[in-house]
């Protein structure tokens, strides 16, 4: 049955798990840890109970599940329980917990959630999705770890508790046609697709322009529930939403919901080599206030059959708190 939230003209995402669990919690992430913020599934599930009820508690309608950089292969390469790693049952099971874990963050209030499938990048060390840099990955290649990852969770128990599924912070052109492939092997749940744009220039980290990359995101069958933005600056965001709605318009394309989850480290960048973020945030308007400004505009023009905003690395439940007050006269 489809959850009824998923009709609300403005819902909310939850913000920077690995982040939050940085900054709030002390947890520290190196090579050591390939899983991120899915780690915490096999050693520490307090605290990541901890972060996603506090975001649930902010205001999100949406809880992204702890899955983001989760893999068959991170979880082989992670050896604090096992010498020669975690098996791929073990690794099924770990990651079904963080289904369970992310519907327990609304304690039993209405809420949707969200399995996160971030891009192949994410599951390298050093990560490369903001570059997206695979070496010599084929389409078909990101096809089978993709529909390998998800058909996991499409036989279990947990499917059930899925309301959407999240492919997220994608680099490439040929990833997004891969996620577009992979959903139409998974006829029942409504999804999204997001891009993350780093660069200066308007386009994905492989030189894809937005025009080419609306055209491939949404036409055919199967079209996404959403499409959008994350892990981007956001500064960024405004013109790039102008540009997908443009593009929307050159192929008379009918657009989806908008998805939009900028980051919040305001000046800073995270080296992906030295594993930590450099630079500095002074002089920045508060995040929410730059945000809700964006979703006035975004209504205001009225292209979109809704959104879904939240945010991305850096961005805690105090600033999810934030902009759910804001959105409230909007919603």
């Amino acid at each position: 049955m489809t959850n009824p939230l998923l009709h609300k003209p403005i819902l909310l995402l939850d913000g920077g798990l690995g982040t939050t669990l940085e900054d709030e919690h002390g947890i520290r992430f190196s090579s050591a840890t390939p899983l991120w913020s899915s780690h915490l599934l096999i050693d520490n599930v307090g605290a990541l109970r901890t972060v996603q009820r506090d975001f649930a508690e902010a205001g999100a309608d949406i809880i992204l599940t702890a899955t983001y950089q989760a893999s068959f292969h991170g979880f082989k390469n992670t050896r604090i329980t096992k010498e020669d790693g975690i098996d791929r049952e073990e690794a099924r099971r770990y990651m079904f917990s963080a289904v369970r874990i992310a519907r327990e963050a609304f304690n039993g209030q209405p809420g949707l959630v969200a399995l996160s499938l971030g891009a192949y990048g994410a599951t390298m060390v050093p990560s490369t999705e903001y570059t997206g840099q695979y070496g010599d990955m084929t389409e078909d290649d990101l096809l089978c770890f993709h529909v390998d990852r998800i058909l996991c969770f499409v036989d279990s128990a947990e499917w059930e508790d899925i309301d959407l599924i999240a492919t997220e912070t994608l680099p490439r052109i040929d990833e997004v046609r891969a996620a577009r492939r992979m959903m139409k092997k998974v006829h029942d749940k409504p999804y999204w697709i997001s891009c993350v744009f780093p660069n200066s220039r308007e386009e994905l980290p492989d030189g894809t322009g937005v025009e080419e990359l609306v055209k491939t995101m949404l036409e055919g069958e199967r079209t996404p529930y959403a499409i959008g933005i994350n892990c981007t600056k956001v500064h960024k965001i405004a013109s790039l939403i102008k540009r997908f709605e443009d593009a929307a318009n050159v192929h008379a394309l009918e657009l989806p919901r908008l998805v939009i989850y900028p980051d919040g480290a305001g000046g800073k960048v995270y080296d992906t080599k030295l594993q930590k973020w450099i630079g500095d945030d002074e002089g920045q308007l508060p995040w929410d206030q730059q945000v809700y400004s964006i979703i006035e505009e975004v209504a205001e023009r009225a292209k979109w059959k809704g959104v879904i905003v939240g945010g991305c690395c850096k961005t805690r439940p105090d600033h999810i708190k934030k902009l759910a007050a804001r959105l409230r006269e909007l919603r």
